[in-house]
């Protein structure tokens, strides 16, 4: 059984596209994980400051209920 050059270089374009599939999601999956990354961040820094609105909403609220009848 005598392989062909002719068919092996059919194959060439089948590698090349797989190889540029393959690059593509690479390059879109740590695209992709890098916002993911970026908002749980934001979802971090976010419950952060509500706890410290909450706090200071708790804090306004018994400094000044002795004041201000409410």
């Amino acid at each position: 059984m005598k392989i062909e050059l002719k068919h092996l270089i059919s194959f060439l374009p089948l590698v090349l596209a797989f190889g540029i599939l393959y690059g593509t999601f690479t390059t879109k999956i740590e695209a992709l994980e890098s916002k993911v990354e970026t908002m749980e961040g934001i979802s971090t820094d976010v419950a952060i400051i509500k706890e410290k609105i909450m706090w200071m909403e708790d804090f306004m609220l018994k400094t000044y209920q002795g004041n201000y009848n409410l």
